[in-house]
């Protein structure tokens, strides 16, 4: 079909891996779907996913344009180059946000140089507000894009504006939220970011982060990185809140083309390598840990951890991240590395330590993986959960509180065994919970759960009903296009 045919749509993501990579994975699928795509991020992270698409066999057939913005002045704190989460020392959000403050300007001149190729939507992440205002002067419906689940997502919001209402109720040890279901939902307080229990009027991230979820329903309608099948009464409360908007859930997101496809940067192991290590086990007997892009565990979490893992008796791929602050160019890297682990850690070999990022998905689809230790972020569990693999949680802080709770308590297919990003794990609690998933008939029942769950997740993407949600919104924006022709 001829680009002059297609509706124009344009995705504005927030600069974590976290979001910029189901954010990448949606605009193939729209772009699937006779769409014609902008992708519209920082400039770092714009220079990185292209490496990607130019390496993705449908890059020369789908109709995507990766925008890499700057704002016109630079941001303390935020040096050229390193506009990302992933690559920011902890403590960078309020920087971050006043960059992407920033991005409003340039993002609104780019937008008027499209002249009739003015998008007919603009899909926001739900943490950029400022596009609320900008689909006003285009014209355009905003379409907001929750990369969180439906819960996380549910209970961020309801928390929100309990706390601008002054309705947050706190019984003892525990918090009850009032607003999502008909029944109240209980948490304790180890499953709420701690930010939320100490709020004060003056903190400047809780203003701004109500702001971001004030806006939330400002919007024409919602796409959500989940399925029907997995989060119906916390889909159905979000549908409740829009009042009638539409919404789509359309996950998981996940690379055209099959599992193979790497999501986010070089791994600094080779595939071929990995997945001879991984033959070389029984099925369901590794355990993969992991914490994302963004935790960075100190040297004490890490020896932790680590001691724990090495009692359990049972082998592991562990990817190990440290933080940018931590690393200069001046590191002994390999020195610095060794200082994290016990001594003779690696050399006992015992599992297979990547320093660095890891090719997720090739390992959890490998059958020697039986679990997975993970900090829950949302991508990681929908990952998880799409190949059958039970997690091992340790949360660490935003919405990974919550998607841990809704993994171990509604799903069943989990266990936590730590809590908070400063914590440091008890070695007996990491080696019993790698033992109860792995060795264990609980664990076996665990794992049963994962499978049912997957087989729908599966199901959903291939036909079902993400496939029929995903057309659906296709079709809307042609619609859309329809009608401004007319």
């Amino acid at each position: 079909m001829d680009t002059l045919q297609k509706p124009h749509v344009v995705l504005v993501t927030f600069p974590a891996m976290g979001h910029s990579i189901p954010s990448l994975d949606l605009a193939k699928l729209l772009a699937s779907h006779s769409l014609t795509v902008s992708y519209v991020t920082t400039r770092t992270i714009e220079r990185r996913l292209r490496g990607l698409m130019d390496e993705s066999p449908q890059a020369a057939v789908l109709d995507i344009q990766l925008v890499g913005l700057s704002p016109q002045s630079a941001i303390e704190a935020i040096a050229e180059g390193r506009e990302s989460m992933d690559l920011l020392p902890n403590g960078s959000s309020l920087a971050v946000i006043s960059f992407i403050k920033s991005l409003r300007e340039p993002f609104e001149q780019w937008a008027e140089e499209q002249g009739s190729r003015r998008p007919v939507c603009i899909i926001s992440d739900m943490f950029i507000d400022w596009t609320v205002h900008s689909a006003e002067r285009f014209g355009s419906v905003r379409v907001v894009f929750a990369p969180f689940g439906a819960f996380g997502t549910s209970v961020f919001h309801a928390i929100c504006n309990s706390i601008t209402t002054n309705t947050l109720r706190k019984e003892g040890d525990s918090v009850i939220i009032d607003n999502i279901l008909s029944s109240p939902l209980k948490f304790t307080k180890e499953h709420m970011p701690r930010r939320f229990l100490e709020s004060d009027s003056a903190d400047t991230r809780l203003s701004i982060l109500i702001g971001m979820m004030q806006s939330l329903t400002k919007c024409w309608g919602m796409l959500v990185n989940t399925f029907d099948e997995l989060e119906p009464r916390y889909l159905q409360h979000l549908k409740n809140l829009l009042n009638g908007k539409p919404l789509w859930s359309v996950g998981p997101v996940v690379p055209l083309g099959g599992i193979a496809n790497t999501r986010g940067k070089k791994s600094d192991i080779s595939e071929q390598k990995l997945v001879q290590w991984l033959d070389s086990k029984s099925p369901c007997s590794v355990i993969y840990v992991s914490f994302g892009s963004q935790a960075f565990l100190s040297q004490e979490q890490t020896q932790a951890l680590a001691r724990g893992l090495e009692a359990s008796h049972q082998p592991f791929v562990w990817s190990i991240k440290i933080s940018p602050d931590t690393v200069s160019a001046e590191s002994n890297r390999a020195e610095l590395c060794a200082s994290y682990l016990p001594e003779g850690f690696v050399e006992r070999d015992k599992g297979l330590v990547i320093w660095g990022w890891a090719p997720q998905l090739v390992i959890l689809s490998h059958p020697s993986v039986g679990a997975f230790m993970s900090h829950c972020g949302w991508n990681s569990t929908l990952e998880s959960i799409l190949m059958g693999v039970p997690m091992v949680t340790w949360p660490m802080f935003a919405e990974q509180h919550f998607n841990s709770k809704l993994v171990t308590e509604e799903l069943g297919i989990g266990i936590q065994f730590c809590q908070h990003r400063e914590a440091i794990p008890c070695e007996d609690k990491v080696e019993k919970s790698v033992r109860l998933v792995l060795c264990s008939d609980e664990g076996t029942e665990i794992r049963k759960r994962a499978v049912a769950f997957q087989r729908l997740g599966k199901r959903s993407v291939g036909g079902g009903s993400s496939t029929l949600n995903l057309k659906d919104f296709a079709n809307e924006m042609h619609n859309l296009m329809n009608c401004k022709a007319e």
